[in-house]
């Protein structure tokens, strides 16, 4: 089911929040509980069969978090049950997700002749997988607490982040489904999350998918296209991935707070960083946290470990060598941008699209090291310039991102250069939007700033400007015919782009 549906809105939502406020009346067991229900038919109304990927995702987790729980006074015991627990989980998200591409690819390469067809991918099965995963490794480490069953299965299944995030950390979540609170609507938080709501949908249904038509065309066939066209292209799809996905966390994160639950922020202003390695940290915030947390960190660790024991130091000035460099930073670096390309997809273009980032990033560590002695302020020119080179990689990365391909994103990339002579120019109107979206993104707030919800500075200089929110009858009439056109263009609205993760 889409947020962006009639259905979603006129249906499931109102049932979910007057179960909700009904059941709240008898307790956090019953308000959780419900929670659950209406999470788990929530995803059961895409395809019913994947229900029981889900349902047995979440009961196989449960008992693993058991068994390590049950068993503190053998840390090797509680080894082999994680271990256990995270191959069982790799291996269900290889099938549905690696195993056909490669066995395709390999017979592809002419090494087999067998067809091998393909596997429909149970949505946002990366994501709760890799949330499970965080909470069994927290959990061995002493991180995490035993949690019932219900509370388990609302920390994985809550049906505002199941599909496509955020990537919900247990600290942070599972708390809020323990307190004892009054569970029902608060008008507050209510007031916030249907705002927030507003705004994403509004991002998704009348930005991002008016987008979406001019960068497929350009997709489908990157290798006829002239310089003008394919630059546009690339610029669509680049603004359209940027409020599609901003645009659901948004609603995710509003749909949450009505039910006054607090997600943390997914999403903010990523074509404002001034560096790549700042561009990760504003875009798919919690992906970004969770592959710091038990990706990089494990591996830094590791190669720590690893020099120390061969009597090599672990310091700032040791990563100044060219082999201390490359142990510490390049490889840890490299290693876990690789790992996120493949978690986005089986193809050859994924891992491009990771190890461009990678690359860069690891070349940023590099400047810094070399620069460290010598900060300054940068002048206002240095940082346009910073923003317009952060942007170009990210444009590049997203072409590998979005193309069917490897090959054909080098066409694309050679249509972008101006190597395909022959391309007939066709430039729509509509496409050329793009043009006006680029400032407002790089000037104007966000959603949580306008919001007041992104704990910075930068929302009292919103406030000044008057573009800072409060339940009022203006802005209430300013977004009513936000959510009027939203509404009324939902037929031709698409679906989220990272549903297919």
């Amino acid at each position: 089911m889409r947020f962006n549906s009639p259905p979603f809105l006129l249906i499931f939502l109102p049932v979910a929040l007057v179960g909700f406020v009904v059941l709240g009346r008898f307790g956090r067991r019953s308000a959780i509980g419900w929670l659950a229900l209406v999470s788990i038919v929530f995803y059961a109304e895409w395809k019913h069969a994947f229900v029981l990927v889900l349902l047995g995702s979440i009961l196989g987790n449960f008992l693993f978090s058991r068994l390590i729980a049950s068993n503190q006074e053998s840390p090797r015991t509680q080894n082999l049950w994680l271990m256990t627990g995270i191959v069982a989980n790799l291996a269900t998200l290889g099938y549905f997700k690696y195993l056909f591409p490669l066995l395709n690819f390999i017979t592809h390469l002419g090494v087999s002749h067998h067809d091998w067809g393909s596997v429909v991918l149970p949505l946002g099965i990366s994501f709760f997988t890799f949330t499970q995963l965080g909470y069994l490794i927290d959990l061995k480490q002493g991180e995490a607490e035993p949690q019932t069953l219900v509370n388990y299965a609302l920390f994985v299944s809550f049906f505002p982040h199941l599909i496509a995030g955020p990537i919900l950390h247990h600290k942070e979540i599972m708390p809020q489904f323990s307190e004892e609170r009054r569970y029902g609507v608060n008008r507050d938080d209510f007031a916030l999350g249907l705002t927030w709501f507003f705004m994403g949908l509004f991002k998704k249904v009348m930005i991002a998918d008016v987008f979406s038509p001019y960068a497929n065309s350009v997709f489908d066939a990157p290798a006829n296209q002239t310089i003008a066209t394919a630059w546009i292209g690339a610029l669509n799809y680049m603004l359209e991935l940027y409020f599609d996905f901003s645009g659901y966390s948004d609603m995710a994160i509003g749909l949450a707070r009505m039910f006054s639950i607090r997600f943390p922020l997914n999403f903010n202003s990523p074509y404002k960083a001034v560096s790549v390695i700042d561009f990760w940290s504003r875009w798919h915030m919690t992906l970004t946290r969770y592959i710091t947390l038990y990706l990089y960190t494990p591996l830094s660790l590791a190669v720590s470990r690893s020099r120390l024991a061969a009597g090599k130091k672990v310091s700032k000035k040791a990563a100044l060598t060219f082999n201390g460099f490359v142990e510490m930073i390049a490889y840890p670096t490299i290693t876990t941008m690789f790992l996120a390309g493949v978690w986005h997809g089986a193809g050859l273009q994924f891992i491009i699209f990771g190890l461009i980032f990678g690359v860069t990033m690891t070349i940023e560590h590099a400047w810094n090291l070399i620069r460290a002695s010598k900060q300054t302020s940068p002048k206002t020119y240095v940082k346009v310039l910073s923003v317009l080179r952060v942007n170009l990689v990210a444009l590049i990365a997203f072409v590998f991102f979005r193309s069917s391909s490897t090959g054909a994103a080098l066409s694309l990339l050679r249509s972008m250069a101006g190597l395909n002579g022959n391309a007939q120019l066709n430039l729509q109107p509509l496409s050329l939007m793009v043009l006006l979206f680029l400032p407002a993104v790089w000037f104007l707030p966000n959603t949580q700033q306008i919001l007041g919800e992104s704990g910075s500075e930068i929302d009292s200089t919103t406030a000044r400007r008057g573009l800072h929110w409060k339940p009022s009858l203006g802005w209430a009439l300013a977004m009513a015919p936000a959510f009027f056109l939203s509404f009324i263009n939902m037929s031709n609205s698409s679906t989220f782009l990272y549903f297919q993760f």
